[in-house]
């Protein structure tokens, strides 16, 4: 049983820190460029600003997903339990993203890798197997 309980911890694990990870390169280097492209084509400053200040929002969120599953993982390997709802919804919405942006946006591997994040997240958030 201990056995199984760190083996989803390691996938909250790694889930958890890809989010991060994807978090902080979508907000150094996405962000900005997509920026630049809209002043590049003279976007008014209020839409500017207003697409800019949804764009850091969707880091803040990112950051807090990540958060909350490296958080979760963290408190299963120290034995506490760990609340499954927030880490389904997490998994859902990765999930969802990536497979929505591969079939109706781009066919890019990008976006199975935001699938494959929430992937993660899910294989993590299964209940144990009672004994």
């Amino acid at each position: 049983m201990l056995t199984e309980h760190r083996r989803r911890a390691t996938f909250l694990l790694i889930g958890g820190a890809a989010i991060l990870g994807t978090a902080v390169l979508h907000g150094l280097v996405n962000v900005p460029h997509l920026r630049e492209d809209l002043l590049e084509i003279g976007t008014r400053p209020r839409l500017l600003a207003a697409v800019s200040l949804v764009l850091y929002f969707s880091v803040i969120a990112m950051v807090g997903f990540g958060s909350l599953v490296v958080a979760t993982s963290i408190a299963m390997l120290r034995g506490r339990p760990a609340p499954s709802a927030p880490l389904w919804v997490t998994a859902g919405a990765y999930l969802a993203f990536g497979l929505i942006a591969f079939t109706m946006v781009s066919q890019s591997v990008h976006f199975l890798g935001y699938a494959a994040i929430g992937g993660l997240v899910a294989i993590g958030a299964v209940p144990a197997r009672s004994r």
